[in-house]
């Protein structure tokens, strides 16, 4: 007796990216009706006069037709800007495009973390005084009024120009609360002559107004 063997059917394949997207449609060449009426004109014109549209004409026309069809196409296939202003909560006012934020001239370490491969993340504010700071042993006032040892260590070459700077201070996971906003650390390491609480006032007062949109005092 012949023994039957039934073979499953094969699983359909779903697509787990969803429906796919459709490409937008790329507009067919065409006239607008500026040009359209440009060429009847024309044509009635050559008409009237005798003879009808010699090359240069002819070409002169179509040229500005195929320019507006080419706009037309890369907006339909590419609708976002070609040059970004880079407008966004880390660049200044203007974007990063018409002012870019300051590159840092040395490789920077704030408690371990790279902060000079991640400059995206950082606002313009804190750029500028972080191109700042220099080797040292320093003191910050954190949020409850009590002080904070920061130290900073250097390396630099041959020259004497700092190559890395090593930003590192003590803090629990408990206590991180109390640290002030960075750019608030910053200005207090930058301004090391200035009184404590009067540096904590300043750094506060002015990351409060860049968070409302107001510019720092020159």
């Amino acid at each position: 007796m012949e023994t039957i063997v039934e073979t499953p059917a094969a699983p359909v394949q779903k697509n787990k990216g969803g429906r796919p997207r459709k490409p937008a449609p790329v507009p067919a060449p065409t006239f607008s009706a500026e040009q359209f009426e440009q060429l009847i004109g024309v044509l009635a014109a050559r008409h009237q006069a005798g003879p009808g549209l010699d090359r240069a004409e002819l070409a002169a026309i179509l040229s500005g037709v195929g320019q507006q069809t080419a706009t037309a196409m890369q907006k339909a296939m590419k609708p976002e800007n070609e040059t970004h202003p880079g407008i966004s909560c880390f660049s200044y006012p203007e974007g990063d495009q018409a002012r870019p934020k300051p590159t840092l001239p040395f490789a920077l370490f704030w408690n371990g973390y790279p902060m000079h491969m991640f400059p995206e993340t950082e606002t313009w504010r804190e750029m500028e005084l972080m191109c700042q700071l220099e080797p040292g042993e320093y003191t910050a006032l954190m949020k409850d009024g009590a002080t904070m040892a920061i130290s900073i260590k250097g390396e630099r070459d041959a020259n004497g120009v700092v190559t890395k700077l090593d930003v590192t201070f003590p803090i629990s996971r408990d206590d991180k609360w109390r640290v002030p906003a960075k750019q608030v650390l910053l200005y207090q390491l930058v301004h090391r002559d200035r009184p404590l609480r009067q540096a904590f006032m300043e750094a506060t007062m002015e990351h409060m107004g860049l968070i409302f949109g107001a510019q720092p005092a020159a």
